[in-house]
């Protein structure tokens, strides 16, 4: 009898610890980026102005222009800085994806390199750095810097025109990541 209470008293705990844990997983306020469990605070209340909209688009096919460059130089060059900052890419897309999902901003017009970019500024960014990035592995390596560069750049714009917590957080979080990635094709270039 001791036992069996002992196996019910453990199954409740494993349920106590395991249910909760495999909820903020599944998308109910916290999201995971680049191995850490990252808490978003929930926003007072759910209406962006034009400009916070506006920047979310933005940083959304911005983070996608880079995974999809540095997707291209990886299978060119076949060096994994390429891949393994890319996969990265694709959690920083993920993490504003989120925050779009969570204000209800379409996200339909999101482009991609095969198909082209909604926004002028990124396509025409995207066709030049991609013609760069094709001339040699240094070329690559100097249009990834500019990505991270202009990246961080857009961030901290992004960052002052907003006052909501949430977004403030997942863009401080990009722009460090962004950090990073810089340091990263600076050394290699080194």
């Amino acid at each position: 009898m001791k036992n069996r209470n002992l196996f019910v008293i453990l199954i409740l705990i494993v349920l106590v610890i395991v249910i909760p844990v495999s909820a903020a997983k599944q998308g109910y306020g916290n999201r995971f980026q680049e191995n850490q469990n990252l808490t978003l605070p929930e926003p007072q209340d759910y209406d962006l102005s034009d400009t916070e909209i506006t920047d979310l688009l933005f940083m959304r096919e911005e983070e996608q222009m880079a995974h999809d460059l540095y997707m291209v130089w990886y299978e060119m060059y076949s060096i994994p800085i390429f891949r393994n900052i890319g996969e990265a890419e694709t959690t920083h897309a993920s993490e504003v994806q989120f925050l779009l999902d969570r204000y209800q901003v379409p996200s339909d017009m999101i482009g991609n390199l095969s198909s082209g970019y909604h926004n002028p500024d990124i396509q025409t960014l995207a066709a030049a750095l991609a013609d760069q990035g094709a001339q040699s592995l240094t070329d690559a390596l100097k249009a990834g810097v500019a990505i991270e560069e202009t990246d961080i750049a857009d961030l901290d714009k992004a960052i002052a025109n907003t006052t909501r917590p949430d977004i403030i957080q997942v863009y401080t979080n990009l722009r460090n990541g962004s950090e990073n990635h810089l340091s990263a094709f600076t050394r290699q270039l080194s």
